[in-house]
């Protein structure tokens, strides 16, 4: 009985010892790279229609749009206790995502590089992928629309 007892109170302690250090589990934050957008059907790509497109995907995975203003959106996702800000600064021929703010995502310098919850970096490049592959670049805008039913 005894040498299970102090088993079990091994397998306690290691426990113990082992729960921080699995939850503040960080990563080193990726900063995105500014990312072209290429046009995939011959409409070419613009401001407004990179604009549609970052406003499509953060809410097609739960972003929602805090601020706007030309040339950059600034997005907020906050699954359960996490929350992340970033700022999407585009122009007429791209994009880039940029790190703004996070609560419960033990964020941090460390020796000089940032470093996060490992979900952020999957978060972003999600919406990076989403930016990219967003419906918003296969529609003609309503104005084109209109000129192209016009004789």
């Amino acid at each position: 009985m005894k040498k299970r007892s102090v088993s079990l109170l091994l397998a306690l302690v290691l426990a113990a010892v082992s729960l921080p250090a699995m939850a503040g589990k960080q990563d080193p934050m990726v900063v995105p790279a500014y990312e072209r957008v290429e046009s995939t059907n011959g409409i070419p790509p613009s401001a407004a229609r990179i604009k549609a497109a970052i406003i499509h995907a953060g809410k097609a995975r739960g972003w929602a749009v805090a601020d706007s203003e030309p040339g950059r959106v600034t997005l907020r996702y906050a699954p359960r206790t996490h929350e992340v800000v970033v700022a999407v600064r585009y122009d007429a021929n791209g994009f880039k995502i940029e790190y703004v703010s996070s609560r419960e995502m033990n964020y941090e310098i460390k020796r000089g590089a940032a470093e996060i919850h490992g979900n952020y970096n999957r978060w972003i490049r999600n919406l990076a992928n989403d930016i990219q592959n967003s419906p918003v670049f296969h529609q003609p805008d309503a104005a084109e629309a209109t000129q192209a039913a016009t004789p």
